[in-house]
């Protein structure tokens, strides 16, 4: 019985790494997540279009514009900041790392800080000082020898000034008409490179403009055309450019209101004071500070309760479909000729076991690979948070474990199913039920996740079919270890209910023939088997 079984188990295993859909199966997932991760990456990096922005002031006293230009250079060189950072975060020394980041006690304050820590201080310090040469001289003698050069977000905003051709009357009385040949790019702009370029925006701020009230027509974009800032430009701006025009706007005029309503500029200096805030952690006899580790823990073990899902759906479909195949080209009456019909279901179940470990093992491997390879300092920095995480954890033996219980609670059900089908068709038409029931469940299970020790997710914990993916998002929440024994306990009791009945229907599913049977036709196989 065992030498029959080990030889069917051999032959699934063989038949099916040998084949197409497996291979392509295989590699699809490292080649999606490469995709992912680099494509977008380049594709910003070549395809980034500079937008020509021109700042108006047309108020008596031109109290705005210049401060405009000013909030947005000081945005642009945070973000370049924040880079250089992060460069050091990814590349310093490890005598120089600790498990928050770098070590205040061995590195410049400003590399400490991340894109929300950065002050205008910081920014006029970086204008100043020569830009991006000068805070490279200060992250570079931290920075481990033959480390990539840092590469910085490309920019998309350059601010050029407004053609002085165009009629300035005419921008309060006709804006529309002044701007559209520029706008459209019947006139270009001429660069001290000598190319012509085309103008993309203009920010008009008119005469009468003014900080308002929040709740006033014009803070909400109905005001008139002389008290507003009008922004001009053909179609709609990308929505991250235009974010970055608004905040700067909404800046200056807060500022401007204020420093009117005081009377002093001075009262600007403590807008950049910060509470002295730590996250700390009660889990450690003295309480610790949180990590950036601690936050990707967070959100690690759903994404991977997804991913559990995502395998799963594969494997069953490459195991139905196997199925239906061999059923459709006879060869499964062949082997039923020669082992029975539960010899020949347990020894699919094997061997289809085997290869959806290899696929799984792969994949995760695959991913980890490509993590450490990806390209960029926040990709590099992660994936050593990751590791960090994974190395040592419980999370890849849960993984495995779960994997495993959610591979086998709905092999049986598939592979039985498959049995039936004779063409795609019937594939699909069997498999829909069970398809529903594998979507639902990461839904159900994220919406309880958040309270990983709460009481939904520890009932959903026993649940059969939910019990192997509420466990794995609950991996780093350290669950009762009654949690953990019960929820094995479930599933494997119920792993044995559906094999058993899968084994009924299974008999009669080999040799049968026709339109596939209705659900209820199914049940009734279960109980009037013998």
């Amino acid at each position: 019985m065992m030498r029959s079984i080990t030889l069917i188990a051999r032959h699934e295993f063989i038949e099916a790494v040998r084949s197409k859909s497996f291979l392509f199966s295989l590699f699809l997932i490292p080649a999606m997540m490469a995709v992912g991760m680099f494509v977008p990456r380049w594709l910003e990096q070549k395809t980034s279009i500079v937008r020509n922005v021109a700042v108006e002031d047309m108020t008596v006293d031109g109290l705005y514009g210049a401060a405009i230009r000013q909030a947005l250079e000081r945005a642009e060189a945070k973000e370049a900041l924040a880079d250089i950072t992060s460069y050091v975060r990814a590349y310093a020394y490890p005598e120089y790392k600790t498990a928050r980041g770098l070590d205040p006690e061995k590195v410049p304050p400003l590399l400490l800080k991340r894109r929300s820590d950065m002050t205008d201080a910081d920014a006029d310090a970086y204008l100043e000082n020569g830009g991006l040469a000068w805070a490279i001289n200060i992250a570079m003698p931290f920075v481990k020898p033959g480390s990539p050069p840092p590469v910085l977000e490309p920019s998309n905003l350059r601010l050029v000034d407004l053609p002085p051709s165009i009629d300035r009357a005419a921008l309060r009385t006709a804006p529309a008409d002044a701007l559209r040949p520029w706008l459209k790019g019947e006139q270009r702009l001429q660069m001290d490179e000598g190319a012509d370029e085309k103008l993309h925006a203009v920010m008009l701020i008119q005469p009468d403009a003014r900080p308002v009230a929040p709740d006033s027509l014009s803070a909400l974009g109905y005001g008139g055309a002389d008290d507003v800032v009008q922004l001009w430009s053909d179609g709609a701006l990308k929505s991250s450019l235009s974010s970055r025009l608004e905040d700067a706007v909404d800046d200056v005029f807060q500022k401007k209101a204020l420093i009117g309503f005081l009377g002093d500029e001075g009262v600007l200096e403590p807008l950049s004071f910060k509470a002295p805030l730590m996250e700390l952690d009660i889990s450690a006899p003295k309480g610790r500070s949180l990590t950036p580790g601690d936050m990707i823990a967070q959100f690690l073990p759903q994404a991977l309760s997804w991913l559990l899902i995502y395998f799963l759906y594969i494997n069953m479909f490459m195991l139905m479909s196997n199925t239906m195949e061999e059923k459709s080209s006879r060869i499964i009456e062949v082997l039923v000729s020669s082992v029975t019909p539960n010899q020949l279901m347990v020894g699919k179940l094997l061997g289809s076991s085997l290869v959806a470990i290899t696929m799984f093992a792969f994949s995760i491997g695959a991913f980890i690979a490509v993590i450490m390879m990806a390209g960029g300092s926040a990709f590099v920095e992660f994936s050593s948070i990751l590791m960090g995480l994974i190395v040592g954890s419980p999370i890849l033996p849960a993984m495995l474990i779960n994997f495993v219980l959610g591979y086998f609670l709905f092999a049986g059900i598939f592979l039985t199913l498959g049995a039936f089908c004779e063409n795609s068709r019937d594939v699909q038409n069997l498999s829909t039920p069970m398809v529903i029931l594998m979507l639902v469940v990461p839904f159900v299970v994220s919406a309880f996740a958040d309270d990983p020790n709460g009481a939904s997710a520890r009932i959903l914990s026993w649940l059969p079919f939910f019990g192997p993916f509420m466990m794995m998002a609950r991996a780093a929440a350290e669950p009762a270890l009654i949690d953990v024994i019960g929820s094995v306990i479930v599933q494997l009791i119920t792993i044995v209910v559906i094999l058993w009945g899968s084994g009924k229907v299974f008999r009669l599913a080999v040799l049968f023939s026709g339109k596939p049977p209705k659900i209820s036709q199914l049940l009734s196989f279960v109980r009037s088997s013998r």
